[in-house]
């Protein structure tokens, strides 16, 4: 049975959310292919919050001047950037690939590039159940 881990990711305090993404996207996870080839997940899927330039201080790069598009709720409950939902075939190839995360090389390498783009003091990370996925009904 597939093992998956959803994760909560702000962007650095400074970048814009065009930046993170730009970053997340054009350098980290090529980075993340690199140091786990055969360890790394069978998916890694982002969900990035569309945020547009909302307020009046462009040096201002927080959430405050960027608001995200919500249909329900208060947008201060959006404050995140991105989430992922990342899928292994199962808990033993999530271990392996926990333990090469785990490695002091690979550590500081993934560390350093976290710092470029990621706040990594509130990141949240978390084990999934398995998911419940509803289909379109098929036209008879």
């Amino acid at each position: 049975m597939s093992y998956s881990i959803i994760a909560f990711l702000w962007r650095k305090p400074g970048l814009t959310p065009e930046q993170f993404r730009h970053h997340y996207e054009a350098n980290h996870m090529p980075l993340l292919y690199t140091q786990f080839g055969q360890n790394f997940p069978q998916s890694h899927t982002r969900f990035y919050l569309p945020r547009q330039f909302s307020g009046t201080d462009s040096a201002d790069t927080s959430n405050a001047n960027y608001a995200p598009s919500i249909f329900f709720g208060n947008t201060a409950d959006f404050d995140y950037d991105a989430c992922a939902s990342i899928v292994f075939k199962d808990e033993v190839a999530f271990d392996a690939f926990y333990a090469r995360l785990k490695e002091p090389e690979v550590a500081k390498i993934l560390g350093e590039d976290e710092e470029r783009f990621l706040w990594r003091q509130k990141l949240i990370v978390a084990v999934a159940g398995a998911p419940c996925v509803s289909l379109q009904p098929q036209s008879a």
